[in-house]
């Protein structure tokens, strides 16, 4: 079969681009909640009589007048707070569903994007208020509808966010929402504080400057744009260059931050478990020598930060749809329409309402399903050619390597006499094979154990003869694994039988990104618990990666972490 890929004439996606969710506390004498309201019904005001979008296109007379033409104010339901649609407009669709008990309001803006055909945006947001005592909720979701030729964009956050924000008390994280950045030079505890804790849902960007320096203006990217662009998504922080050293002593220099670099902590920031590359850092050099300039990688530090807001495996359960909302509104209304006691004809006349409206939206939706059908079987066609040529070539590339990885083992890499290059070393010889994780290179720091060649053979033991084991299968490498442990007078076991690795806590667990994974295997070599003389590596196997992930050596794992962590 031809290994060249077939292109798609045609892309449909759904694609959810980014979300927001907020605590609205008091503003003034006015409530959060009708604040908040005010804002967003006028924003969309604005945007639906062309306002914003004259800005933008054009700066003519013209259309001033054509914006007056088009109308400026929403209709008087709209305006107290009542549900409502208009959709006779241009192709725009503004629709608002109330609910009184619990307090819910919720809005859809539908908007053809201006410069690619076939594209379209859909905003709903939401306010909340559980009831008088609590912070009102607030949260907004963008989705990007593409029918048709797929066309890149740069994800964004709608004004309306940045409007609630200017006229409410906003808290993301339990910290007051700011569209400037945070700057740190006293307060390190603050930050270090934020970055711990448990419950923090939102990534924390930390930008450095340079070591000697409190100037905002010599950071490698433009803090302000970046807090403006991420804001009530991501918390944006400036770290001056003496706070930077201050912030390493407490969270560890492989997890600091520092010399213009920047840094983004993703939530579950745990220093004592996790490897610094779940935290993805962005150094100087690399910044400078981004593709397209710091301001592509400004943008590409966006990108990430909310696709993150959108992938998350409950994102869509912390705010429900607009349709999920419109429907339960429904059904309240059939519900206090029959608790207050309405006439069989004012039921029906009601019900004959709701399932007018209802084929109204199945009509508007008939036509683009059956599209959006068609064009996802093309796919579907041009995706099977496609998965039977990546299968091919993905056969071909494993021949490959199981070739180099037989042929790697029989020369041999040079073994060092100290452990100071483990980390370089494992990354030159191993990669892709065996992950040493920052927790095992924290336990190789401090090893007293005396036969540092040993330590760099049990690696290659689990990288050249251990994962081709696991990735092949079959007896005769099971039994050139079994040959080459003997012959280095290693063993490998269990790390615990059952449940016990429960009963020591996070000892024998390990974390990567979101993920806790047990060490349930361990090599070992010598007997009682000297760590001079005795010798265990802890790992475990990733299926997701098909590779070796060591927590821990060389030394017993409990024993070790209470006298060198």
């Amino acid at each position: 079969m031809n290994a060249a890929l077939l292109t798609h004439r045609h892309r449909v996606t759904v694609e959810p681009v980014s979300q927001v969710h907020l605590s609205l506390q008091k503003s003034g004498e006015a409530a959060a909640f009708e604040t908040a309201r005010a804002k967003i019904l006028d924003l969309a005001s604005k945007q639906r009589s062309g306002e914003a979008a004259a800005f933008e296109t054009a700066r003519a007379k013209i259309l001033d007048l054509a914006s007056k033409r088009a109308g400026g104010r929403l209709p008087q339901e709209a305006m107290e707070g009542n549900s409502f649609s208009i959709d006779d407009i241009g192709p725009r669709r503004i629709e608002g569903v109330s609910i009184n008990s619990p307090r819910y309001w919720a809005l859809r803006f539908d908007d053809d994007d201006k410069k690619v055909a076939g594209r379209s945006w859909v905003i709903e947001i939401a306010l909340a208020e559980p009831n008088s005592e609590e912070p009102v909720l607030f949260g907004l979701r963008l989705q990007c509808i593409t029918r048709g030729e797929y066309s890149s964009y740069n994800p964004s956050i709608p004004n309306f966010v940045r409007g609630v924000i200017s006229v409410c008390h906003a808290l993301l994280d339990g910290r007051k929402v700011e569209p400037t950045p945070w700057f740190v030079d006293s307060d390190v505890d603050q930050l270090v504080e934020l970055l711990r804790a448990e419950s923090r849902k939102a990534d924390v960007i930390v930008i450095s400057l340079p070591e000697d320096s409190k100037e905002l203006s010599d950071a490698l990217i433009d803090s302000s744009r970046l807090a403006h662009d991420l804001a009530g998504a991501a918390h944006v922080a400036v770290i001056s260059g003496p706070a930077a050293f201050r912030l390493s002593e407490h969270i560890g220099r492989e997890f600091s931050v520092f010399q213009q670099a920047v840094r983004t902590y993703r939530p579950g920031f745990d220093p004592d478990t996790e490897s610094p590359f779940a935290h993805p850092l962005g150094l100087a050099e690399s910044i400078r020598n981004w593709k397209g300039g710091r301001k592509a990688y400004r943008r590409f530090i966006t990108s990430n930060v909310l696709r993150r807001t959108v992938e998350s495996a409950n994102a869509f359960k912390l705010l429900p749809t607009f349709a999920e909302t419109k429907r339960t509104a429904a059904e309240l209304r059939r519900q206090n329409a029959q608790k207050a006691g309405s006439s069989q004809d004012d039921l029906l006349e009601f019900y004959k309402e709701e399932n007018k409206q209802l084929k109204k939206d199945l009509e508007e939706k008939d036509q683009e399903y059956s599209d959006l059908l068609k064009i996802s079987e093309d796919d579907r066609d041009t995706e099977k050619i496609n998965c039977q040529c990546l299968q091919d070539i993905n056969h071909n590339l494993e021949k490959r390597i199981r070739s180099l990885e037989v042929k790697d083992s029989e020369a041999g890499p040079p073994i060092p006499d100290d452990l100071n290059e483990l980390k370089q070393w494992a990354t030159t010889y191993l990669a892709g094979r065996v992950k040493l994780h920052n927790r095992a290179l924290r336990g190789a720091k401090g090893s007293k154990y005396k036969n540092i060649s040993m330590i760099y053979q049990a690696l290659l033991l689990l990288g050249d003869y251990y994962v081709p084991m696991r990735r092949q299968g079959g007896k005769e490498l099971k039994e050139r694994y079994d040959r080459r442990c003997h012959e280095l007078g290693i063993k490998e076991h269990a790390s615990f039988a059952g449940k016990r690795a429960g009963e020591q806590g996070d000892t024998y667990f390990i974390k990567m990104g979101q993920k806790r994974i047990e060490l349930d295997r361990h090599l070992k070599r010598g007997k009682g618990r000297d760590p001079r003389n005795c010798f265990r590596l802890y790992f475990c196997w990733d299926d997701a990666t098909s590779q070796v992930v060591v927590g821990w050596l060389p030394s017993h794992l409990g024993h070790g972490l209470v006298e060198w962590s």
